[in-house]
């Protein structure tokens, strides 16, 4: 917990400068890739493609992100932030987030930045929400996966679990936290929601005080779940490990 406050209010933001690509998919949707201006002409172009997947609300304005960006880079690697739908300023086109659920962005985005860089090897790491969707990506593929291999940070592996232990002492900080950030996000598109009717509680998720309380509202409903415990339970990606293919280091 130390750690975790320290680095979010002292640990510096390494300034970098980078050049935005807004990716249309296929659904109408949209999700920002950020890559380091001027990398298409310094980097040949066989260069090792790092895709980076932040946690939940996370993007690349984040320092954990950027420290990743700068050392990466710094070692000769090509890197590209995937900022999903509403994260880190990407546009929301439709009235439709993003979710541990949901693997089309991310398969649109592997095949996107594979054919831009046909000759390199494509390697991605993902943190706490990005890790569980690129595990879970990884186990879907399995051998036909595009990457060369993977890096899972603190991933939660099992949603159930993580939900539960959210709610214990001290982690009802972090919960409230993301709650706050992801009702940020969701006020700002708040317009595209307006009209949803059936089970969506636009109100719920517009004043959540739990990171629950956003996916009972909104996300559980926007993938076609029965409750939030059916969604949690149907998106951890400890039930894809298994079937993961490349090499894959986790680190918790």
């Amino acid at each position: 917990h130390v750690e975790t406050i320290f680095a979010s209010f002292f640990r510096s933001i390494p300034q970098v400068r980078l050049r935005r690509e807004c990716l249309r998919v296929k659904d109408g949707g949209s999700v920002a890739l950020d890559w380091i201006s001027g990398d298409h002409r310094r980097l040949p172009p066989d260069s090792p493609v790092l895709i980076l997947l932040p946690g939940l609300t996370g993007g690349s304005q984040d320092s954990y992100v950027r420290h990743m960006l700068t050392k990466a880079n710094g070692k000769g690697w090509r890197v590209v932030v995937f900022n999903s739908r509403g994260c880190g300023e990407s546009p929301v086109t439709t009235p439709q987030f993003y979710s541990a659920s949901f693997l089309g962005d991310t398969y649109e985005v592997v095949k996107h930045v594979g054919a831009r860089y046909p000759e390199a090897n494509l390697y991605a790491v993902g943190w706490s929400l990005g890790a569980n969707i690129l595990v879970r990506y990884l186990g879907k593929e399995s051998h036909a996966c595009p990457l060369s291999g993977a890096v899972s940070l603190c991933n939660p592996f099992n949603l159930v679990i993580a939900d539960e232990d959210f709610h214990k002492g001290f982690n009802n900080v972090y919960d409230k936290a993301l709650a706050r950030a992801l009702c940020k996000i969701f006020k700002k598109h708040a317009l595209l929601f307006e009209d949803m009717g059936g089970e969506f509680n636009i109100p719920l998720a517009a004043n959540a005080k739990s990171v629950r309380d956003f996916d009972e509202g909104l996300t559980r409903v926007s993938f076609g779940f029965k409750s939030v415990d059916d969604y949690y339970s149907n998106s951890s990606s400890c039930d894809s490990i298994k079937h993961v293919k490349r090499p894959l280091l986790c680190i918790q």
